[in-house]
């Protein structure tokens, strides 16, 4: 059975010969998806700066051609590739014994960097969790976070905004009774409940996609959505 096309799978493709439309998705990948690498290395003991320059550099070597020519399809999820990759990488630097200086002269990939320690720092991840456990909460996190966003800009393109401000905070809560605006008499509990069930559908399908293109397999996308609904703690 062929399924369709996505990001990951496009990059499995093309193999160690890795053609221009496929490192187009890995870069793309990469940029999206960096923030659980430096979560990372930041939990393996080391300060911002370490991570920083370790993220780049494992970020650069990736995206070469001797980098991704270690992908296999076994390695189906992206998730599961870039953990093992990096943890591959910092026992590398490790053996090493080098300190790299901050640009390492290699290319430095196109990432919002600047605020990583401050989300750091204001991440609610469970500081008891082990690295591992730690990467997969800061990945589905960031799934999550990249999902609520574009469902964010369909709703304000089309003139929705407003729904999704008042909506938005109820999104991720079960139980509660959705208030009525007294700013809108033709509004009703009934509207409101309907739009808040309309906005859970169209967040679902946004992380579909956003978890499908991480995957050699979008067949795995269920079983995916389970493991990182499990790993954000949520029942």
């Amino acid at each position: 059975m062929a399924f369709p096309t996505t990001k990951w799978s496009l990059v499995l493709s093309a193999g160690v010969g890795v053609e221009d439309d496929a490192r187009s998705a890995l870069d793309a990948l990469c940029r999206q998806y960096w923030y659980p690498i430096y979560h990372f290395v930041r939990r393996q003991g080391r300060t911002h700066h370490e991570a920083e320059d370790l993220t780049q550099q494992f970020l650069a070597r990736l995206l070469a051609t001797e980098g991704i020519g270690t992908a296999r399809r076994e390695r189906g999820r992206f998730r599961t590739f870039l953990l093992t990759a990096v943890r591959h990488f910092l026992t590398d630097e490790w053996r090493r014994s080098q300190a790299v200086r901050r640009g390492g002269g290699q290319a430095f990939v196109p990432i919002e960097i600047a605020g990583a320690e401050q989300r750091f720092a204001d991440d609610p991840i469970d500081q008891t969790l082990a690295p591992d456990e730690a990467f997969d909460r800061a990945w589905a996190a960031e799934m999550l976070e990249r999902a609520l966003g574009q469902l964010r800009e369909e709703y304000e393109s089309s003139g929705r905004g407003a729904v999704f401000a008042a909506l938005a905070p109820r999104l991720l809560r079960s139980g509660d009774a959705v208030a009525v605006s007294p700013a809108d008499p033709e509004s009703s509990t009934h509207a409101m409940t309907m739009a808040l069930s309309r906005l859970r559908h169209r967040l679902g399908l946004h992380l579909r996609k956003e978890v499908a293109a991480t995957l050699a397999d979008p067949s795995e996308v269920d079983a995916e959505l389970r493991l990182l609904i499990r790993a954000l703690g949520t029942p």
